[in-house]
């Protein structure tokens, strides 16, 4: 909400544009010629913003990964939350690890590369923040199963959705030292049913 407290301002709805711009703008690029190779100089030019206004909504260039965070817990919250549609829990943590590999081929190598160095300079606590959509999203597909016989009881549920994003961010992790040589979804999919297994009672 904007400052008035009822509805956003012509101000805020001015800032939220500028910074939606510089994001689209920098994601375009850094997509099209590599993260490293692009300038703040350079996104502001295509942005039709000054140099002033980018470092006023992200403090640097490893600011947009962050940023990225959002966007992809947005997905999970439009397109995954309550529409999985696997018969059981062990299929529904299956399916919502193939939208992680999905958004990760979507989003491309070079920008994933980008995603895990940002974490380690720039976002680190937010990005294992249990509290995000992620494991927010996979933590109720858990209980539910958990709930339904379907997973073991004897498990909490925050260690199984702990175990099982270690195995989706190793995987992408895996698929950008290997440049991309497989298919991530694929190879995803049959690895992640042999893990769920595990959990199964």
């Amino acid at each position: 909400m904007g400052r008035s407290g009822l509805v956003p301002t012509t101000r805020d709805l001015k800032a939220r544009d500028t910074r939606a711009r510089i994001y689209e703008s920098a994601w375009s690029l850094i997509v099209e010629e590599g993260f490293d190779k692009v300038s703040v100089d350079r996104i502001c030019a295509v942005a039709g913003v000054a140099k002033g206004s980018f470092y006023h909504h992200f403090r640097s260039k490893g600011d947009l990964i962050v940023e990225g965070y959002a966007k992809c817990d947005a997905y999970f919250d439009d397109e995954v939350a309550g529409k999985l549609e696997a018969a059981d829990a062990p299929g529904r943590i299956v399916e919502f690890v193939a939208h992680q590999m999905r958004y990760a081929v979507r989003t491309g190598i070079d920008m994933m590369r980008q995603v895990y160095k940002g974490q380690l300079e720039n976002g680190t606590r937010f990005f294992v923040s249990p509290e995000r959509s992620l494991p927010r999203i996979l933590r109720g597909v858990v209980a539910e199963g958990q709930a339904a016989g379907e997973l073991r009881s004897d498990l909490d549920a925050d260690y199984v959705v702990s175990f099982v994003l270690r195995f989706s961010r190793g995987t992408i992790y895996d698929w950008c030292l290997r440049d991309g040589a497989y298919d991530l979804e694929a190879v995803a999919a049959e690895a992640c049913g042999r893990l769920v297994a595990v959990f199964e009672p």
